[in-house]
């Protein structure tokens, strides 16, 4: 209730009293009994005898009860003039009752289709969302998906979000002069005509002009265009299209456009459009993932230098072949061809002409006549050829001959007159294998055995196939030699001039489980093939390292201990931080290690090689050449090499006391060395002659069977303990007390 109101509820009961007290009133004097009256009067006037007081009282009362009417009359003056507000005001309150009653219905109302077209809209972005997310599940999916089928998939999401919607994709072709229909949702054959027909039949549509411009194209009402492709769309039932352009996202070039074709005549709305701009986006998002794929794919079986398969596509090349001949009951030639001395090419003329080599190379055997399957390129210097024919007409022989006829034709780059041989390894299918991997593996060993034999090629025959599966044995046994244990190290002891110990070679031991001891020069080059030195020589270096740590502390003499390091191994940048961590793992003095490193793996990567030798000599570990003089440069850099030592190949030192033999020579070598402040170590001394040559030469120290043969841990042991009283002391197990040379 107003504060109003209860004023005039109060003033109205006021009112109410009053002029209830007047009528009384009134009504009491006007009908009061004259005796009666009278007799009260007397009475009064008996008791008072004061008349002058009666007459005053009726006078009061008379005027007492028409000032109550009076304010009665006043009071009802008032009550009306506050009814006629109070009406006022209620019908005005009324109004804006009714008026905030409207509004109010209004808002709610409004708000009502705001949250319609909320849930509307997020139902769209739902929608989009669930059909985005499975668009990115389908491109991560493994296996070859075609990327049509995730457009097809991305149109039909969008045309389901109206009844009335179709949707197409064009995307821009290969030579970006026109767009192609590439996906759509389910449209009839007169609509998919026009689809087609973008850009060759209809050059002007809206799909055109969006991807001209690059800009979204929007026609609202298609029957007034009157054109042949405006009329199509009208006569299938589409008039209002808006097509949307979306680009490759790394060079923002064209890529296409995505067109939404729409049943109603009306241009789409804001969140309409956001939506199809969305999809577009997500249609340049796979069109990158195709392109991004194709690239990789393109990598990963094409060689970057030749343009030729690379060895993936080559060994899957061969299994496409073998299926093929094996249908047509007809066989394959393999055939395997590796540049000879492609390293020194390298080395003497750089590595872009060496590129050039390589690249001319491939292009001849490429457009060899003979060429007609495939060729490959399987590694730095090496191809592959596969020609299939009958058995009759593949001839391994001339067709070895005449690719390696093709290959040694002078190589020109710039002033550079380059001449190049090989050597071809070649079996055929099926006689020498039906795997892919037989295959490969016979035509490789036959390409080993020509370069070998120093011949031009050579044919796999029956006679290697036990030797080819032996290699292949040896092979699976080094993959497992560590874990099972089948490698020992020997060591053979190294003398001073004077008969010294002055410490032990670690040399490696294969014992296969069927095949028995293994020679190092049978094994050595399958493990280096394999890649499997790199661990096994890591094994040998620890292995090498603790048991010489266990000599030192079980108070035995203190010599050094020689390893041979393999090529692959220094290869590896971190080889010297493998080298420290060994040293610091078994707490092994640097000065008592000597790494070994033949002519060839100093070479073949001079800068690299030195470095780490720097890097190893910093440390405080000794560095020796060994096999010294049987490489054919060494000599031309020798003084720029940190060695310490020299080792004397043994081919020399088993013809030193020959009359036409290598006495001047192995002179030459240690005079040079003595020039150049390096120790020289003869390896393979097996005579008395031999050691007196080498003595009065001024060789600094001997290794060889005169003095002792590799010795097992056990027996070198001994031989450090004879030492101590003996020259050239050796395991009396082995010599029966050692030998001794004044």
């Amino acid at each position: 209730m107003s504060a109003t109101t209860k004023w005039f509820s109060a003033l109205l009961c006021s009112l109410l009293v009053l002029t209830g007290i007047g009528f009384v009133g009134s009504w009491s004097y006007s009908h009061r009994d004259p005796a009666h009256t009278a007799r009260a009067v007397a009475g009064t006037a008996a008791i008072t005898n004061n008349k002058s007081i009666q007459s005053e009282t009726t006078q009061a009362g008379r005027s007492w009860i028409t000032g109550t009417l009076g304010l009665s009359v006043l009071l009802s003056g008032v009550l009306c003039g506050l009814g006629l507000r109070l009406r006022t005001v209620a019908a005005q309150e009324a109004r804006g009752v009714q008026s905030n009653e409207v509004a109010l219905e209004m808002r709610v109302e409004q708000r009502t289709r705001e949250l319609r077209q909320e849930i509307e809209d997020r139902s769209r972005v739902e929608h989009l969302n669930r059909g985005q997310k499975h668009i990115l599940e389908m491109l991560a999916e493994p296996g070859d998906l075609k990327t049509e089928d995730i457009l097809r998939y991305l149109t039909a999401t969008v045309a389901s979000r109206n009844q009335g919607w179709e949707c197409a994709l064009h995307l821009i072709e290969p030579r970006g002069r026109a767009l192609q229909f590439t996906a759509g949702s389910d449209v009839n054959e007169r609509l998919r005509f026009y689809l087609e027909g973008v850009s060759s039949e209809f050059t002007d549509t809206p799909e055109c002009q969006a991807g001209a411009s690059g800009e979204v194209h929007i026609v609202e009402h298609l029957t007034e265009v009157g054109l042949p492709w405006s009329d199509l769309l009208v006569a299938n039932g589409i008039f209002s299209v808006w097509s949307v352009p979306f680009f490759a996202n790394a060079s923002r070039r064209l890529a296409g456009t995505l067109t939404v074709y729409s049943r109603s005549r009306s241009k789409p709305t804001a969140r309409e459009l956001e939506m199809v701009e969305s999809a577009a986006k997500l249609a340049a998002l796979v069109i990158e993932h195709r392109r991004i794929h194709t690239e990789l794919v393109h990598n990963a079986y094409q060689d970057a230098l030749t343009g030729l398969p690379n060895r993936r596509a080559g060994e899957q090349a061969i299994e496409s072949a073998i299926k093929k001949a094996s249908q047509r009951g007809e066989s394959l030639a393999v055939l395997w061809i590796d540049i000879n001395r492609f390293k020194r090419i390298n080395d003497q003329h750089g590595h872009e002409v060496g590129d050039h080599v390589l690249r001319t190379v491939g292009e001849r055997l490429r457009r060899s006549p003979l060429s007609t399957e495939i060729v490959a390129r399987m590694g730095e210097d090496e191809f592959l050829v596969l020609i299939p024919g009958t058995a009759d007409s593949l001839d391994p022989v001339e067709i070895a001959r005449r690719l390696g006829a093709a290959v040694a034709r002078p190589i020109y780059s710039g002033s550079a007159r380059i001449t190049v041989s090989s050597s071809i390894g070649a079996c055929v299918y099926p006689q020498d294998g039906v795997s892919v991997k037989a295959l490969e593996r016979n035509a490789d060993f036959a390409m080993y055995r020509a370069k070998a034999a120093g011949e031009g090629y050579c044919i796999f025959s029956s006679a290697m196939s036990d030797e080819a599966s032996e290699t292949l044995e040896i092979e699976e046994g080094l993959t497992v030699a560590l874990e099972k244990k089948y490698l020992k190290l020997a060591y053979q002891p190294l003398y001073s001039q004077s008969g010294e110990l002055t410490g032990f070679e670690a040399l490696l031991r294969f014992h296969h489980p069927r095949l028995g001891p293994i020679s190092p020069a049978r094994f050595i080059p399958i493990a280096e093939e394999t890649r499997l030195i790199v661990p096994i020589g890591t094994w040998v270096l620890r292995e090498a390292c603790r048991q010489l740590r266990e000599w030192h502390d079980a108070g035995l003499p203190q010599v050094r201990m020689a390893v041979n390091i393999s090529a692959l191994q220094f290869a590896n940048d971190d080889f010297s931080d493998t080298v420290a961590g060994v040293l610091t793992e078994l707490n092994l003095d640097p000065e008592f290690l000597i790494l070994e490193l033949t002519e060839s793996v100093v070479m073949d990567d001079y800068d690299g090689v030195v470095r780490q030798m720097n890097l190893l000599r910093q440390c405080g570990v000794h560095i020796a050449m060994d096999d010294f003089g049987t490489g054919y440069s060494s000599l031309s850099c020798i003084h720029r090499i940190p060695v310490d030592v020299l080792k004397i190949d043994r081919s020399f030192v088993e013809r030193l006391a020959e009359p036409e033999g290598t006495r001047p020579i192995v002179e030459a070598v240690i005079a040079m060395a003595k020039h150049l402040g390096l120790l020289v170590i003869a390896e393979g001394v097996e005579t008395r002659e031999q050691q007196s040559i080498l003595q009065k030469a001024g060789c600094n120290g001997f290794q060889g069977f005169l003095f002792a043969k590799p010795l097992s841990p056990e027996d070198a042991e001994i031989c450090l303990n004879a030492s101590r009283t003996r020259l050239f002391a050796n395991s009396s197990e082995t010599t029966g007390g050692g030998l001794a040379v004044a």
